[in-house]
């Protein structure tokens, strides 16, 4: 059975996950467990106090009326490291979804150490769905970014495994580098160009072919220009309920300097939710997925 776990800090913007983990739970027939993470203190008494708060607060949260989604879920309330007791309850509960509130922006001094979520697709446990709307539909238009790599694949199974509904239409989208700017235009130029768009199109076709269970589903994109820019257009033209991006870990140091497609656009797409893939994620659907290749579809 699938397993989901939310992680909550039970403040207003956790209100949307938890409401999203419960639909998809309800509709997946899946497990659902609440985490929340309470800070340690010097005082084992004033400790202990919190965590009985905490738990008490969860419950509540967790029980009709509040709770309107199927069978109550479990409750998990631990102290100490946020991100690492995220990975940790991830691997003990098995679980194939781990959803989360809002991505924070950061500033310039955080960025070395990241945001819990950045530690936890790091960690490459599972994929994580960032909820930033309303959970009051099922996701119905959903937008992928994709490319030619096993992680794009991957992206795919995973969101129809776990996300989307039988109902649900998705815009593939592949952002290709636009060529060297200057390059004197010429027929040969734009044929090859042609050419070029077509060649994509029908590879993206073929991929979403082998990893979907209903290619039909899906209308291919081919855009030219840089990542970030032609997907936020995409973000804005397309307005999906859910942005799907697939993503490779790299050093916190690298991450940190560089950036990447995917936490760039964690930070600039706030209208709509994120599900991130990583890399070498299993799916708790018990649906094979092959080892992915070299090369990512967005790296992290």
């Amino acid at each position: 059975m699938t397993r989901l776990l939310c992680a909550t800090d039970l403040l207003p913007k956790s209100e949307r996950a938890m409401d999203r983990a419960g639909m998809l739970a309800e509709e997946l027939g899946a497990e659902l467990s609440l985490l929340h993470v309470v800070s340690p203190t010097a005082s084992e008494r004033v400790l202990e106090q919190s965590l009985q708060i905490a738990m008490n607060r969860m419950r509540s949260r967790a029980r009709p009326p509040l709770w309107r989604h199927g069978s109550e879920p479990r409750i998990i309330v631990r102290t100490g490291n946020p991100a690492r007791l995220i990975c940790d309850t991830v691997t003990q509960e098995q679980s194939g979804l781990l959803v989360v509130g809002p991505h924070e922006r950061r500033d310039v001094l955080e960025g070395l150490s990241g945001t819990i979520a950045e530690k936890v697709l790091a960690a490459r446990k599972s994929p994580l769905l960032f909820v930033q709307t309303s959970a009051d539909v099922s996701y119905r238009n959903v937008l992928f970014a994709v490319d030619l790599s096993a992680e794009a694949e991957l992206a795919v199974r995973a969101a129809e495994t776990l996300v989307l509904s039988r109902d649900a239409r998705a815009t593939a989208i592949h952002v290709c580098v636009p060529p060297l700017r200057g390059m004197v235009p010429s027929t040969t130029a734009a044929l090859r160009a042609t050419v070029a768009r077509r060649q994509l199109t029908g590879a993206i076709h073929d991929l979403l072919t082998r990893a979907s269970a209903d290619c039909s589903r899906y209308d291919v994109v081919v855009e030219e220009g840089h990542p970030i820019p032609a997907l936020l257009r995409a973000v804005e033209t397309h307005r999906p309920q859910l942005l799907v991006m697939g993503t490779r870990a790299m050093g916190r140091m690298r991450r940190a300097l560089l950036g990447s497609v995917a936490n760039q656009l964690l930070k600039e797409v706030v209208d709509c939710d994120v599900l991130v893939v990583p890399r070498i994620a299993e799916l708790a659907s018990g649906r094979a997925c092959r080892p992915p290749a070299p090369g990512a579809l967005l790296r992290h």
